[in-house]
């Protein structure tokens, strides 16, 4: 029976199945570019509430868009990050930086001038292949003034809060005036259906006013802070808050289901972050990775002692080397990212895990069941597990029936359970 709700209640029966009702999804910055899979509010929400106190600790370890930070922050929280993409943690310090009316006033100034000629010749160039096939040549014209100005606006202001708000509403109109198709996460031109581009002034004018409208309802809020601990999950290395956290939420990306570093490749052009001419090196740096090299799936995968898990291995193997290799490495990067966290978290804290199960080569993977077991084998004991129903995941590619839907999410309610 699915039980409908407007928030998480504190305490929640085990294996329940919850529908969250609430609609109030985009207060504040969590409405800041649109990010795929981003879970919802209410998760971190709930457990902020029920496990710290205002000025605790809360480490996300994949962090993606931030949303675990910003619900850390608006309620007296301070958050700590890990997430191994540039735009992620520009997204992470931006949402969590309440801007001041001072510096509110500076960006209503400026951006009237965004789109005047450049004082200087413009450089940059976003590193992407075939870019008309991407963009219409008045929008790569305009989007590179845009970048231009918020530099030199940069160069001006010295004002690292306001040049990231800057940032963040130019990442978010991208692909909103590129062709690539508005339904697909991932950067794809349709050619059945011809999509029509945003004018590059209008969209961006349009996500300025509204992100600043929304920071604005909040000039007298208090709040925690924010800082980035590290980009990797699986070597945090920040001995100064071993022991010090009071609790870690997070979401860790889906296996084989998703590629955040393809999804998010024509924005990180446009920053600079990275593009065609490495992207294949920045994809061997996600959790989950399908970037692999024959020479390492081609040899037998070694046993990971959890027993359902080398048993659903061995299955794929037969179908699918590469898979899964994948398959074992996700489960391997996970185990090493729990004992990370556990170095990092108080004694007898709670670590959440937000999880969906998988279908690889026609074969279910229990994701949730398979990740209780390496965190019991990496120092925590299961205190609670209930799942929500998804309603909205920016996921909608069926991958040809070869990636599975995922209709629910599992929350995993951890507990560190040695010293």
């Amino acid at each position: 029976m699915i039980i409908k709700t407007e928030e998480i209640p504190e305490n929640v029966e085990k294996d329940s199945i919850l529908e969250i009702t609430s609609t109030k999804v985009n207060y504040f910055t969590h409405g800041f570019f649109k990010y795929p899979c981003k879970f919802i509010a209410q998760i971190p929400r709930w457990a902020i509430l029920k496990y710290t106190k205002r000025g605790q600790l809360v480490l996300d370890p994949f962090a993606g868009s931030g949303t675990t930070l910003v619900e850390a922050i608006l309620n007296d929280r301070n958050g700590l990050s890990v997430d191994f993409d540039n735009l992620s943690q520009l997204l992470c310090k931006t949402k969590t930086t309440l801007l001041s009316e001072k510096q509110i006033k500076i960006l209503k100034k400026i951006v009237s001038t965004l789109f005047s000629a450049p004082q200087k010749k413009i450089s940059f160039t976003p590193d992407l292949h075939n870019i008309n096939h991407w963009f219409p040549k008045e929008n790569i014209d305009n989007l590179l003034i845009l970048k231009s100005n918020i530099e030199s606006i940069f160069n001006d202001v010295k004002d690292e809060d306001i040049y990231n708000f800057l940032l963040v509403c130019f990442a978010s109109i991208i692909k909103k005036c590129s062709y690539t198709d508005n339904t697909s996460p991932k950067p794809y031109v349709s050619s059945r259906i011809k999509k029509q581009p945003q004018a590059v002034k209008t969209a961006f004018h349009k996500a300025f006013d509204t992100y600043i409208k929304n920071v604005e309802e909040y000039l007298s809020y208090k709040a925690g802070h924010c800082r980035i601990l590290s980009d990797d999950a699986r070597n945090i290395n920040a001995p100064k808050f071993e022991g010090k956290v009071d609790l870690a939420i997070t979401s860790p990306p889906y296996i084989n289901a998703f590629d955040y570093v393809r999804s998010l490749r024509l924005e990180n052009s446009w920053l600079g972050y990275y593009g065609d001419s490495n992207i294949t090196e920045i994809k061997k740096k996600q959790v989950g990775t399908e970037t692999v090299p024959s020479k390492i799936y081609s040899n037998e995968i070694a046993k990971t002692y959890i027993a359902k898990l080398d048993e659903v291995i061995k299955k794929i193997y037969k179908k699918d080397k590469k898979r899964a290799y994948i398959v074992w490495k996700f489960f391997e990067d996970m185990r090493k990212s729990f004992k990370e966290v556990n170095k990092l978290l108080k004694k007898d804290a709670h670590y959440i895990v937000v999880v969906g199960n998988s279908k690889i080569r026609g074969f279910d993977v229990p994701t949730h069941e398979l990740l209780i077991e390496i965190a019991e084998d990496s120092g925590y004991k299961l205190e609670n597990i209930f799942s929500y129903v998804i309603k909205n995941r920016y996921l909608r590619i069926p991958r040809s029936g070869r990636g599975g839907f995922i209709a629910n999410d599992w929350v995993i309610d951890l507990q560190k359970s040695n010293g």
